[in-house]
């Protein structure tokens, strides 16, 4: 089911809530504001998924691997964000799916040294198994 599917119909009983409360003084309007601009966005913009995950799950997997701290979806490509050893610069591999449907890295700016893309790709590679 579509995730717009689902938030759609919650958004106007959100929104009375949120206008009684408002009306009562116990939320400022600027709370408000956040709160519709963050409903809207959900239901505009679903989630990016690559290889069956959703960007929320691969940002998880890239926080359990070393050195990793985020993971992007570009387009049909897959952009692991980790830091260096020294923890002074950050770096960007990309990744995308081959004809089997297995991630491999396409561009790895420490090529044969840094290891934490690899790591980040088998762990992607492990948690695609257990979701088969």
């Amino acid at each position: 089911m579509k995730m717009s599917k689902m938030i759609k119909p919650l958004v106007i009983p959100v929104a009375a809530l949120l206008g009684y409360a408002v009306l009562k003084g116990k939320i400022s309007s600027s709370v408000v504001s956040d709160i519709a601009q963050t409903v809207s966005d959900s239901a505009i913009n679903p989630e990016k998924t690559f290889a069956g995950f959703k960007e929320s799950e691969l940002n998880e997997i890239a926080k359990n691997t070393a050195r990793g701290f985020k993971a992007v979806i570009v387009d049909n490509v897959l952009e692991y964000w980790f830091k260096s050893s020294s923890g002074k610069q950050t770096a960007i591999a990309k990744i995308e799916l081959d004809s089997a449907g297995k991630p491999i890295i396409t561009f790895n700016p420490y090529f044969g040294t840094a290891n934490s893309p690899y790591f980040f790709v088998e762990n992607l590679r492990n948690s695609m198994k257990k979701d088969n």
